[in-house]
């Protein structure tokens, strides 16, 4: 789930053009039945691929042939006025190498709301179809490979689809995003930014019908005109949401979905923007901390939690500015970055506060005797350190702070806000509440950051009424959660809530584990759990708990004792889930920056 946050320039693009009308009677007529009717044309996917091009994807790529397809699909611009304009939303395909006209099809959405899902099939698809088939886990994979049609598509208002872009000419100034910036000065630039989100992206045509609702009955449509009875999905993030509200208008269509990372969705959707920031303090507090203190020889940052935390709590300004926007994700592939820059502006911190300029700062900095457990991560050091020097530069410069630009967001920005905003009424409408509540967040621990202080639909005039589906409609799904403990954008406390009031769900709760994302997780409690239940068969019991993957450092301490217990017995590694364990690792790497971009917002 993203926070409500924008920059970038960009260009508003709007494609509304008029869909005819019939002569039937109203009374038999089905309304959509023009959209239903519509013939695809599937074809090309070259002008879909300026995100995704490497050797091993152009290589899959000429491998797939046909099977791969793109299209674009016709829908009601407003569904209750299916007369009217209509929208395009934009879908890409691998076909099935075998049979596909009897495959059903597995719908992917990577989160957002904002996220583009269009290419997350082929890097699904080709990771699975890689599966080593002398490994129980690579065997299922390949397993699944073989019995979908794999689709990704760009939901209504982002990237190929029918776009939505929010810009005017508001001029708008630097924000300090820290607890620091509790003041009259920041805190009506935070509160600008928000109403002109507001504003401009209710100037767009086509806002009001970006939403959901909306996209849940695009996902329909498609269903529809592939030819599926029942609906196969992978929703994580923000597609949770989606998938709860797609079962809950149509219960009787649910097939195998599979809800990953999951928004709390017996709440409301504006509660998941304070729960992104509890999950960040919740799970440094009780699980990155904590491994940071274990492995302080390695990492230097501190013997306890409250050591560390007592160190970030003293950085001079500006540093404490540079380290709220890190996302302080539980990751086992993120969180060596995370904490080597935390560690890094502590360093920064003493240099600067006995009077180090930027620059002999950033020297100093590449200097630092660090250990995270990733040789990619400790590589990265001298850019770190250019970075950090410059970072002080820009932030104590007095132009940083005066200068003015347009107002713009993004693509995925405008559409995160706009569906936000469109979806559920907010209830708490007094501007006040929102900027103590940010702030509140922020003074908690040195590494949470004030960003609901700016809340945009308090200025929303929300004009369509739609109301989210209730939990009681979803009392029969037979749905498969999956839940990591320390998920910082979904925190287990909100997934929690929505899975003990869905009797026919199940879930898989990966303990001591923080990943958003647990697609390929790479373990047999997790993926044949999840592999099996998209094939059909249902778990063995309704909570499935497994054990997490350890963390770099941890991991580090645990291949070692592995590796003291096979010179004892046997030696050699196990076999790799894939058949090229590379090529798997950077498809992985492009799924997880595609699920981190739709939620980090």
């Amino acid at each position: 789930m993203k926070s409500m946050q924008w920059l970038g320039l960009v260009t508003l693009a709007v494609l509304l053009v008029a869909c005819g009308g019939s002569d039937a009677e109203p009374e038999t007529k089905d309304p959509l039945a023009a959209y239903k009717n519509q013939k695809l044309s599937w074809g090309s996917c070259d002008a879909y691929f300026s995100k995704y091009s490497s050797e091993g994807a152009e290589r899959y790529i000429s491998k797939l042939g046909s099977r791969l397809q793109c299209a674009d699909i016709e829908a009601p611009l407003d569904y209750k006025h299916p007369d009217g304009l209509k929208i395009k939303v934009s879908a890409l395909r691998v076909q099935a190498a075998d049979a596909p006209e009897k495959k059903p099809h597995l719908f992917f959405n990577p989160g957002g709301p904002g996220g583009d899902g269009l290419n997350l099939s082929l890097a699904y698809s080709q990771m699975l179809a890689g599966g080593n088939p002398n490994t129980a886990l690579g065997a299922i994979y390949k397993k699944v490979s073989e019995s979908f049609n794999f689709v990704g598509f760009s939901p209504r208002g982002v990237g190929a689809s029918t776009n939505l872009q929010c810009s005017g000419n508001e001029q708008v100034y630097a924000q300090d995003s820290s607890a620091d910036g509790e003041n009259a000065e920041n805190i009506r630039r935070i509160t600008d930014s928000a109403r002109y989100m507001a504003v401009n992206c209710q100037k767009n045509p086509i806002s009001d019908f970006i939403n959901t609702d909306a996209t849940a009955r695009d996902m329909d449509l498609m269903r529809h005109l592939f030819g599926d009875e029942k609906m196969h999905y992978y929703g994580i993030s923000y597609g949770t949401w989606l998938g709860f509200w797609y079962a809950g208008l149509f219960p009787e269509r649910v097939g195998p979905m599979v809800v990953d990372s999951n928004m709390n969705f017996s709440q409301s959707i504006h509660a998941a923007s304070i729960s992104y920031e509890v999950g960040k303090i919740h799970s440094f507090a009780n699980h990155i901390a904590p491994y940071a203190a274990r492995h302080n020889s390695s990492l230097g940052m501190g013997t306890s939690t409250q050591e560390i935390v007592d160190r970030l709590k003293r950085l001079a300004p500006p540093l404490n500015q540079m380290l709220v926007q890190s996302s302080f994700r539980a990751e086992p592939d993120t969180i060596a970055n995370e904490l080597l820059y935390a560690r890094m502006l502590m360093d920064a911190s003493g240099y600067l506060r006995n009077g180090m300029q930027p620059s002999d700062i950033a020297n100093r900095l590449q200097n630092i005797q660090v250990s995270t457990g990733d040789p990619d991560v400790d590589a990265s050091i001298p850019d770190k350190a250019s970075s950090i020097g410059s970072g002080i530069s820009m932030l104590n410069d007095p132009q940083y702070w005066t200068a003015a630009v347009p107002f713009s967001a993004d693509n995925s920005d405008s559409v995160f806000n706009t569906v936000v905003c469109n979806d559920e009424l907010l209830l708490e409408r007094d501007p006040v509440y929102w900027v103590n509540k940010g702030f509140e967040l922020a003074r908690t621990l040195p590494i949470a950051n004030n960003r609901i202080a700016g809340q945009p639909c308090l200025y929303w005039k929300r004009q369509l009424q739609f109301s989210k589906p209730s939990m009681a409609s979803l009392k029969t799904a037979r749905m498969l959660m999956v839940q990591s403990e320390y998920d910082v954008p979904t925190p287990l406390a909100g997934a929690m809530e929505t899975f003990e009031q869905l009797p026919a769900t199940s879930m898989v709760y990966v303990m001591n584990e923080g990943s958003h994302g647990l697609m390929v997780y790479q373990t047999e409690c997790v993926d044949l759990t999840v592999m099996n239940y998209l094939l059909g068969q249902a778990p063995a019991q309704r909570l499935t708990q497994c054990q997490g993957k350890p963390l770099p450092l941890d991991a580090q301490v645990q291949t070692l004792q592995a590796r003291s217990i096979r010179s004892l017995s046997t030696s050699g590694q196990e076999p790799s889930n894939f058949e090229d364990p590379e090529l798997a690792r950077t498809l992985l790497e492009r799924l997880r920056k595609a699920i981190s971009s739709a939620s980090l917002h």
